[in-house]
C-alpha cells in the first residue's frame, strides 16, 4: 500500500524592511509558518542556499527538482506600490522523500 505524501508550497521573498529573504512553508492548517531568514546582501540566494535553508525546515524539494518558479505579486488597490518578487518550489517533508536514481546528481 503506497503512502501519500504530502505536496507542499515553499516560498521565498524579502522581508518588509528589505533585510533579509524569508524561505518559508506554506502550511495550509497553521497560522505561522516555519521560515528561515537569509540575510540580504545583494545577490538572490543561491540554490544551494535555499535547499539548506528547506533542509532546516525539514522539507526537500519534490521529486529533486530544486528550480524555484518566480512571480510578481503587487498591492491590486495601490498601482504605485512596489511590485514584490516570490519565489515558489514544490516540496515535500523531507522524511517522505525517497532516495531515486538521480537524487545524488549534481548540476
Amino acid at each position: 500500500m503506497m503512502r501519500e505524501i504530502p505536496l507542499l508550497t515553499a516560498q521565498m521573498g524579502r522581508t518588509g524592511d528589505g533585510s533579509h529573504w524569508a524561505v518559508y512553508v506554506v502550511l495550509p492548517s497553521e497560522s505561522r509558518w516555519p521560515e528561515v531568514l537569509l540575510p540580504a546582501t545583494g545577490a538572490i540566494p543561491s540554490i544551494s542556499d535555499r535547499a539548506t535553508a528547506l533542509k532546516r525546515l525539514g522539507y526537500v524539494p519534490f521529486r529533486t527538482y530544486p528550480y524555484w518558479d518566480w512571480v510578481e505579486t503587487e498591492n491590486p488597490r495601490d498601482t504605485e506600490s512596489p511590485v514584490r518578487l516570490i519565489a515558489t518550489l514544490a516540496v515535500v517533508p523531507a522524511k517522505s522523500e525517497r532516495p531515486t536514481e538521480d537524487s545524488s546528481r549534481r548540476s
